[in-house]
């Protein structure tokens, strides 16, 4: 029998598309005749073919089809992993914090089984349980009928085979209860329960104190956390990518192999991904460059002839890195230059110039939950998946921490505020240089549900009978964008938040909203000026959807649906909006701005008694 140590490694050795037989056999031979260190030697050579035939797929000329070869070799690494006597390999805890979106958390977590069905990550018991990877539920949910729904998932995804926990608000309420009882301080990262009259109440806390509790939580359970990593998601992403050449969920990252393989090589604390599909941030920062995009794209349909083959399915390109979807991409340093995007038609049917019209028309009100039909990211393979570099900003629905790092809370999460990532990314930056990383591995982020096209609850945003309200959503983006831009000023100045004085601190904070207003004034007055000149060539008399066709069965809806969008902008974006009153009211900016720079006053006073919280048995 030849010694595995003499054993070469090769597609020709290990195929892809061996039988089950000779792959049993040879794994047979490889369990007779090997120690772990063998097997780890043979698993690395694998690992090598598998990482050539993984830069095979992203080359343009392969089909994207060779995924489903690629997961089938993965099942082979699995099985090599098996046959060792104890594998080592890191644990995954998948934390998802929800607030009333069972549908959002149904398809996340059906992609995340999925996932492990396609990868079979640390292997599956005789008992069809996985045994590396769990998932905690985090619900901070108000409606009755979503919390059955997301209890009854976290049941159904157990029987899948996934370990599952389900954390409810009466769970949340007693662990607040038991932490500030001691320390009222805490209150001001976790809430409080004070006043708590009934447990339904403490709900809607918001992502960033649901975050913080259970932190909490995770840390008393610190001792099964051994040898694993706490892998935290946004429900409305899925563990796949989406690319320019399929309208397809491509689950094409075995993400677990992948943060394993970085977090056993490299010396990380936290690790932040990204998300690919709808944008990340908030429609309040993206109605300029939509309606650039609109005008453009009606400014072309008007010059073809309604009834000719839909002229909108040209090839996707990606939007990697450059924030084309963002406003104001200047202020993060990317280019502040006013590109218009194509829109591309996903009708998959036969149809005309005229069908794609109206199916965007009816697009366009999605932009209000987040959506942005012209400006989607697309996933880009780049230099590989183990490749990190120093990051600035936390995509808090995609990041890893190693247990002990839990003492890196999210920061002024009472204040409610939007950009919670990007400050925490900015404090992680100063205080863990180099260990602070990201990774492209990005996940699929859905902002509406499929079957309505609408989004389940968000924060801030009010679907009225006539309109979309975002006033809240503006408020929280506004005064977030003043919240970052002051760390970031004074980070310029101090090596940390230390030893700051009060007025100082303001002085910085008042400063920063001059900037940030400043800014969002100039994108006021071009959103209004883009909704004018949209609103002009929708009404021009010659225009062909206003000319009676036997075709023309949409024509009225398609009409509508326009009508509905620019009055949306109108009421969220004009200068008599709340939000917009409330950005300029000097009492209310006032006491905005004190709550910020209290905020950054006190944080190193919550950052003490964080650390003592964690000590509590």
């Amino acid at each position: 029998m030849k010694p595995v140590t003499n054993l070469p490694l090769t597609p020709e050795t290990i195929r892809i598309n061996d039988s089950p037989a000779e792959l049993d056999k040879l794994l047979r031979q490889l369990s007779k005749t090997a120690d772990d260190n063998a097997i780890d030697r043979v698993i690395s050579l694998y690992g090598k073919t598998l990482k050539k035939y993984e830069k095979d797929i992203w080359n343009k000329s392969t089909e994207i089809k060779t995924i489903s070869q690629y997961q089938s070799a993965f099942k082979v690494l699995e099985k090599l992993y098996s046959l060792k006597t104890c594998d080592n390999r890191y644990h995954f805890k998948i934390v998802i914090p929800v607030a009333d979106r069972p549908q959002h958390l149904q398809n996340c977590l059906k992609s995340l089984l999925t996932l492990c069905r396609h990868y079979e990550y640390g292997g599956i018991d005789n008992n069809n349980q996985y045994h590396k990877i769990s998932v905690l539920i985090a619900d901070d949910s108000s409606e009755q009928k979503n919390i059955k729904q997301h209890i009854k998932l976290c049941k159904q995804l157990n029987r899948d085979g996934i370990n599952t926990e389900y954390f409810g608000l009466s769970e949340q309420a007693k662990l607040v209860a038991q932490y500030t009882t001691d320390n009222i301080d805490l209150s001001a990262s976790i809430s409080s329960v004070s006043q708590l009259k009934k447990t339904e109440d403490f709900s809607h806390k918001g992502a960033s104190v649901m975050r913080n509790i259970t932190y909490l939580k995770l840390n008393r359970d610190i001792h099964q956390l051994d040898n694993t990593l706490i892998y935290f998601i946004d429900s409305d992403q899925e563990f796949c990518v989406n690319h320019t050449q399929t309208e397809d969920r491509l689950y094409a990252i075995n993400y677990f192999h992948y943060l394993n393989e970085i977090f056993k090589t490299q010396n990380i604390s936290i690790l932040t991904g990204k998300v690919v599909g709808d944008p990340p941030v908030s429609p309040a920062v993206m109605a300029s460059n939509f309606q650039q995009d609109v005008l453009n794209f009606i400014t072309t349909v008007k010059q073809l002839k309604p009834e000719d083959k839909c002229q909108f399915h040209q090839q996707q390109h990606s939007n990697t890195d450059d924030a084309a979807y963002h406003d104001m991409a200047n202020l993060f340093g990317f280019s502040a230059d006013e590109r218009q995007f194509d829109y591309h038609c996903n009708l998959q049917a036969s149809h005309s110039n005229r069908d794609c019209f109206h199916d965007f028309s009816e697009k366009m009100q999605h932009f209000f939950y987040g959506e942005h039909p012209t400006r989607k990211t697309f996933f880009e393979y780049g230099n590989g998946f183990t490749e990190t570099k120093p990051a600035r900003t936390v995509y808090t629905g995609n990041y890893v921490i190693k247990p002990e790092n839990l003492k890196y809370f999210i920061p002024f999460a009472t204040l409610k505020l939007r950009m919670a990532g990007p400050v925490l990314g900015r404090i992680l930056q100063a205080g863990l240089k180099n260990s602070f990383v990201s990774a492209n591995l990005p996940m699929l982020h859905k902002r509406t549900v499929n079957a309505s096209g609408l989004s389940e609850y968000r924060a801030g945003v009010k679907t009225g009978k006539d309109c979309i309200n975002l006033a809240n959503e503006f408020s929280r983006q506004f005064y977030g964008d003043v919240m970052l831009f002051s760390i970031i000023e004074i980070y310029k100045h101090k090596k940390d938040l230390e030893n700051l004085k009060r007025n100082d601190i303001y002085r910085t904070v008042e400063q920063t909203y001059q900037t940030i207003k400043q800014n969002y004034d100039e994108k006021h007055l071009s959103i209004l000026s883009l909704k004018t000149r949209i609103r002009q060539l929708v009404d021009t008399p010659d225009s062909w959807w206003h000319k009676p066709s036997p075709h023309n069965k949409n024509h009225h809806s398609t009409l509508n649906n326009i009508d509905d969008f620019l009055n949306n902008i109108e009421n969220n974006f004009s200068q008599k909006t709340s939000s917009y009153r409330e950005m300029s009211d000097a009492d209310k900016t006032n006491t905005r701005l004190s709550a910020i720079a209290n905020a950054i006053y006190y944080y190193h006073s919550h950052l003490h008694t964080w650390d003592t919280a964690l000590l509590k048995p």
